[in-house]
């Protein structure tokens, strides 16, 4: 049911092996989260526990979202299964679901909310009496959408009808309930919608797991109200089409330009322009990365401050919830696919091996809602009312599946290798099989060796990307040298048989420039310590520089001995140099020995990569690391 102008140019995504230390960090993660037995007995039955309780609105004013974890948790455990061929995680997948469509009413309403209907927005002032905040909190639909994608994750491992039949009913009840009663969708939930709009991809996918035309008609008659000639919040196509910086749409961006819903909504967009051809939906969408590239992208390599669309890009601190990266991520992936434009790749990249594995706690428990710059992360233990599911944390795995999907591509005409960490990867195209190695040290020495052993009927075009990064780069290849100066990608012709290939991508270590914005208001330094007021005491308000090495942002860590005078102090003068040589560590990823001239000073110090800088709950300590010089 795809059409077949996107069919004849998607490139499709190889399920890699991913070996190495990011091999180390996703496993450690999959079994505490996914394989353990706390995670079946504990964290799983929590997430489940949600249907039968049905406390989303027991307050009987807002309502929060535990309903949304149980469909993260499966979508997640879906692809380990998957990635790691493990049928005892399938059947469990298999019975949880079954388990999960005991509690469907017999009109079909599968929910945590007692009241299907409760689906407006909060009123601020009653809610303000309980929570002691103004909030128009409702997540109801919000959490609908994830127990649909749930369901038709664990029916397409499982391929159980019943499982089916069941997103159907949850679906036609839902459509049915919003029409019956006159109801605007965007006019549900809270954040103008968005986030009860981002039910969109599962109802494209339910389309193309079932065929009816009917939730292909829903889906347009979201997307349509993203075009509204009136303008109405949040018109999201329409903007997108104009070119206007996010936070220019509407006013009061905190109240509706929530970073993780609006880019799950253009997901949802990308996911009907595979079904509709309608160029306007990928143009919409080009133009949102464009935009987004331009006025959201922070320090870290991802977009927004702290899950809001607020000209990040202006701002000096950074903050971004993992969602918010796993999504971006997810965005640059698709828009990719569509396109074989090979920056959305680079963008995918850098988010991938900073913030992203940032967010991810090294005993491999628990993982960020929010990455800092400097002194530590955002650690939530609470979440509503749940303490062993979180939203970022139960959203993990698919980070890491998207990375394992993004490191080999193909077309009807060739096979992209985009990513350079170590891997494996076994695959099947038109031409016949292949299977490739990759091995090295990219990260630190930018050096990549491919061995790739095939079974073709006819040679195959590789496509091998250059990252952007790169200030030269050579391919090598029996015994011929090439140069990529100056292109997006290496192209040579694969043959049958062993063939190697080494890549040498060259670097030098960028010092960026950071000013502070000439006024900064509240609103940045409340949602930067987002109740932690010892983090207020860092809040930078001059000018500061950031190390970038390659891929690698660097920063300074008490996990390497750096003090906090250092890592605090006042910022070093513009001009300065930096010289790096590589050292070893067991307490971070990557290591390196800095020589800092400065004028007439000079001195050494230890950096690391930024992702393994603080990567754990460090609760008690504000200030143990930093990207700031």
């Amino acid at each position: 049911m795809q059409n077949t102008k996107y069919k004849n140019k998607v490139l499709k995504g190889v399920r890699s092996h991913i070996d190495g230390h990011v091999s180390e960090i996703m496993e450690r993660f999959f079994f505490e989260r996914i394989n353990s037995p706390e995670a079946r007995n504990v964290i799983y039955r929590e997430a489940e526990d949600a249907f039968k309780n049905q406390l989303d609105d027991a307050s009987g004013v807002h309502g929060i979202w535990q309903g949304e974890f149980w469909g993260k948790w499966i979508i997640g455990a879906v692809q380990v299964s998957e990635y790691s061929q493990n049928e005892e995680l399938r059947e469990f997948i298999h019975n949880a679901a079954l388990k999960l469509i005991t509690y469907q009413k017999p009109d079909g309403y599968l929910g945590t909310y007692r009241d299907s209907l409760m689906v407006f927005p909060a009123d601020r002032e009653k809610t303000e009496a309980i929570l002691g905040t103004p909030s128009n909190w409702n997540w109801n639909i919000w959490c609908r959408k994830y127990t649909l994608w749930g369901l038709l994750e664990a029916w397409r491992v499982t391929s159980d009808s019943e499982i089916l039949q069941a997103a159907v009913r949850l679906a036609d009840h839902l459509i049915k309930q919003l029409h019956d009663n006159h109801i605007r969708l965007a006019d549900t939930g809270t954040f103008a919608g968005l986030p009860s709009c981002s039910i969109l991809k599962p109802i494209i996918m339910l389309y193309e797991a079932t065929g009816n035309s009917s939730y292909l008609k829903f889906a347009q008659e979201i997307a349509g109200d993203w075009m509204r000639e009136d303008e109405k919040i949040p018109n999201i196509i329409a903007n997108a089409l104009k070119g206007i910086p996010v936070h220019e749409w509407y006013p009061d961006t905190p109240q509706w330009a929530k970073v993780y819903e609006m880019l799950s909504c253009f997901e949802g967009i990308l996911a009907l322009y595979k079904i509709t051809a309608d160029e306007k939906l990928l143009e919409a969408c080009v133009k949102f990365h464009a935009m987004l590239r331009k006025n959201e992208f922070n320090v870290l390599f991802s977009v927004g401050f702290n899950d809001i669309f607020a000209h990040a890009s202006e701002q000096l601190n950074a903050i971004s919830e993992v969602c918010d990266i796993i999504h971006w991520m997810r965005f640059c992936y698709e828009l990719f696919s569509l396109t074989g434009n090979k920056s959305y790749m680079d963008d995918f990249e850098l988010a991938f091996y900073n913030p992203f594995l940032a967010g991810v706690y090294r005993d491999g428990k628990w993982g960020s809602r929010g990455v800092r710059g400097c002194g530590h992360h955002l650690t939530a233990l609470e979440q509503a009312k749940f303490t062993h599911n979180h939203c970022c944390v139960n959203n993990i795995p698919r980070g890491f599946m998207d990375m394992s999907q993004a490191m080999t591509m193909f077309s009807e005409d060739a096979i992209y290798i985009n990513l350079y960490v170590e891997f494996n990867s076994d695959f099947t195209i038109n031409a016949g099989r292949i299977n490739l190695s990759v091995s090295g040290d990219y990260l630190s020495t930018g050096f990549a060796k491919l061995t790739f052993r095939a079974e073709l009927q006819h040679p195959v075009k590789l496509k091998l990307r250059i990252p952007g990064w790169a200030t030269s780069s050579s391919l090598t290849t029996a015994g011929k040298r090439f140069d990529g100066n100056n292109a997006d990608w290496f192209e040579i012709m694969l043959d049958s048989g062993h063939t190697e290939m080494q890549l040498q991508f060259d670097r030098k270590l960028e010092i960026r420039e950071h000013i502070s914005p000439a006024r900064i208001s509240d609103w940045y330094l409340i949602r930067w310590k987002s109740g932690d007021d010892a983090m207020k005491e860092i809040f930078l308000t001059e000018r500061a520089s950031t190390l970038v090495y390659g891929p690698l942002l660097l920063a300074r860590s008490k996990y390497i001995g750096n003090g906090e005078e250092e890592m605090f102090g006042s910022p070093l003068p513009m001009g300065f140099s930096c010289n790096l040589k590589v050292a070893e560590s067991k307490e971070v990823w990557y290591a390196f020995e800095a020589k800092i001239t400065s004028g007439n000073k000079c001195f050494q110090t230890m950096l690391c990569d930024y992702a393994s800088a603080g990567n754990e709950k460090l609760l008690d300590d504000s200030r143990f690391f930093s990207i700031y010089f």
